[in-house]
């Protein structure tokens, strides 16, 4: 191994992060500390984390880089010098339970409810959020509004029935070789407006079997995948960032047919954007409008966490 490689890994490694910690790490301050996998992650745990601390204790956050760094630091840790309630670890599921891994990992690591935090983001309101605050339907109707919202929730569960193939060859791909980045395929969206509806197709569902090293052989695993999909559904989401793709594209189409969606606005062809953001910046750019109830979770976690700590 070269040394530019080494050093390459030891960045990669949760040494670095470690040391963060230590360097950042003072008993006589009133500190709380959460660990994260990606640079996204605090956009919408900080949000949470804040009201439940009363801005009283300073939130130290801090980036692992991954999964596995999360939970080696977890482990790692001697608890009976470090308080287990004031440093918290959270990661996403991903494929755990179809890859037959581990998906609780102590008391103080917090689990996404669906395959992973931009999951949280792909719901009406915050769909309602991308079209008005940032795509330019902030002045359409409350109808318009209303029926652009309505569409998005009805092709929602055909996007989620599309992508079982593809997530079936995610679950198989990684079954045969761990090391596969899900990331080096980017589902691309067509959609085409039918009167009240719009029609979704997935232009590129054959490139995966390139991205993930797949061939014909692998077609009956992946369709028993699909079968355990349908078998255990509560268990099937869909890879969060394609989900988010998908949401985020859906009001892309409708700005760029935005006389189509909203013609009491008196445009024609498409609508310039209020806030221009890639996909890339999506769930950035979108958590922090978060209205409403803590996700259920969410809630009782940071009680048992960073609140029972705050209290004592």
């Amino acid at each position: 191994m070269s040394i530019l490689q080494e050093l390459e890994d030891s960045l990669l490694s949760d040494s670095p992060v470690w040391m963060e910690f230590l360097y950042r790490y003072d008993p006589k301050k009133k500190q709380i500390f959460a660990f994260y996998e990606g640079d996204e992650d605090p956009s919408f745990y900080r949000q949470f984390i804040i009201k439940i601390s009363n801005n009283e204790y300073e939130l130290e956050e801090i980036i692992a880089g991954c999964k596995n760094n999360v939970l080696k630091l977890q482990q790692s840790i001697d608890w009976d010098r470090y308080n287990i309630k004031q440093i918290a670890f959270f990661v996403d599921r991903d494929l755990s339970f179809w890859l037959e891994q581990p998906h609780e990992y102590g008391e103080n690591v917090f689990v996404t409810d669906e395959y992973s935090v931009e999951n949280y983001i792909c719901n009406s309101h915050m769909f309602k959020v991308w079209l008005q605050r940032f795509e330019g339907f902030s002045r359409a109707s409350k109808k318009e509004i209303d029926d652009m919202i309505n569409i998005y929730e009805g092709m929602k569960p055909v996007f989620e029935a599309l992508m079982k193939p593809i997530m079936a060859k995610a679950v198989v791909a990684k079954r045969h070789n761990p090391d596969v980045a899900l990331k080096e395929y980017k589902p691309a969206f067509e959609f085409v407006n039918d009167s009240d509806y719009v029609n979704l197709n997935i232009t590129n569902q054959e490139a995966v079997n390139n991205k993930w090293d797949l061939s014909d052989k692998d077609d009956e695993e992946v369709q028993q995948q699909v079968k355990k999909f349908d078998e255990y559904g509560e268990n099937y989401f869909v890879r969060g960032k394609w989900f988010l793709l998908f949401m985020l594209q859906l009001g892309e189409h409708m700005r760029l047919n935005g006389d189509f969606f909203a013609p009491s606005l008196g445009k024609t062809g498409k609508l310039s954007p209020t806030c221009a953001v890639s996909p890339a910046q999506g769930i950035t750019a979108l958590a922090p409008n978060w209205e409403g109830e803590v996700p259920i979770r969410l809630q009782a976690f940071l009680t048992s966490t960073y609140g029972a700590y705050i209290a004592v």
